[in-house]
């Protein structure tokens, strides 16, 4: 089984940023069982609307106000280490991500591959191959 995490900035009208961390089966999941403030993946995929990060998402950025936010979901919990920074661990099998791509800690955990996208800048995509079940 795969799980995914995805990390994406938005500028807003602004000029500033929000960004975030999103369990991707994790907000798949609610939008399927219409959680309030879920994403409308629909709509993204259908490109309707814009994918944004949230403050219920894994994290959340908000570099205008300064506003930082920490959610744990169904597949990880944050845990944050003071050499490495932000870590996300899989709560079935308990391996740890680590977000930092230019650190090679935990780098056989995950696969982590960075697109660019016109509409979305660059996204990057953490992809964990789940090895227990929840």
């Amino acid at each position: 089984m795969l799980s995914t995490i995805i990390f994406l900035k938005h500028r807003l009208k602004s000029g500033f940023e929000i960004s975030g961390y999103i369990d991707y089966e994790h907000s798949l999941r609610h939008a399927s069982s219409r959680v309030e403030d879920h994403t409308d993946w629909a709509g993204v995929f259908e490109e309707r609307i814009v994918l944004k990060p949230k403050r219920n998402h894994l994290s959340y950025f908000d570099w205008h106000k300064g506003h930082v936010y920490y959610n744990n979901s169904d597949n990880y919990a944050v845990v944050h280490d003071v050499e490495y920074g932000l870590i996300f661990m899989h709560k079935g099998d308990h391996k740890k991500i680590c977000v930092d791509i230019t650190r090679e800690l935990y780098s056989k955990n995950c696969t982590t591959t960075m697109y660019f996208s016109e509409k979305y800048g660059h996204v990057i995509f953490y992809d964990h191959i789940i090895r227990k079940k929840i």
